[in-house]
């Protein structure tokens, strides 16, 4: 799967420098998310992208470093672990959330137009979590996913 050269404005690369000076941990991207419902500030989710192997150094000692990134900023924050291998990397954004998420498949299609679609396939118990609060959770996936790798569309299929 081709992989897509992020660019990365101001505003996160001052995030990821001090992230990386709290805790010491290689970060690879950050995403302010933000629900599009609600334009409200405090209500945006720092997302960080980190070398696998630094999340434990990113999290600190039961989460010191993310709690005072988070005291900070006054902001809700997420580690997520990258990888180069797309299917790896969707494992690890929907095990990261509060309620892991079992991904039972990942198929990608490629239509006539070559535009790609990721399809997920979670159980149909997961199907809330997967799509989250006014599907925010789908949100953050298709623009982690988007973002990250040469795909047009995510799509999340909870029919066995």
């Amino acid at each position: 799967m081709l992989k897509k050269k992020v660019k990365i404005d101001r505003k996160a690369m001052e995030l990821m420098s001090l992230f990386n000076n709290i805790s010491g941990a290689i970060i690879k991207d950050c995403l302010i998310f933000q629900n599009p419902e609600s334009m409200d500030e405090s209500r945006q989710v720092i997302i960080f992208l980190v070398k696998k192997e630094d999340v434990g150094k990113a999290i600190g000692k039961a989460g010191e470093h993310v709690k005072d990134l988070m005291s900070k900023l006054q902001k809700k924050i997420d580690v997520i672990p990258f990888s180069e291998d797309l299917n790896q990397f969707i494992h690890f954004i929907l095990n990261t959330s509060k309620n892991s998420i079992k991904v039972q498949g990942i198929d990608i299609k490629e239509n006539k137009n070559e535009k790609k679609t990721v399809i997920i396939s979670v159980n149909p118990q997961d199907r809330g979590k997967a799509i989250g609060k006014d599907g925010s959770m789908i949100r953050k996936i298709k623009t982690l996913v988007i973002r990250h790798y040469d795909v047009d569309n995510v799509i999340i299929n909870t029919r066995g």
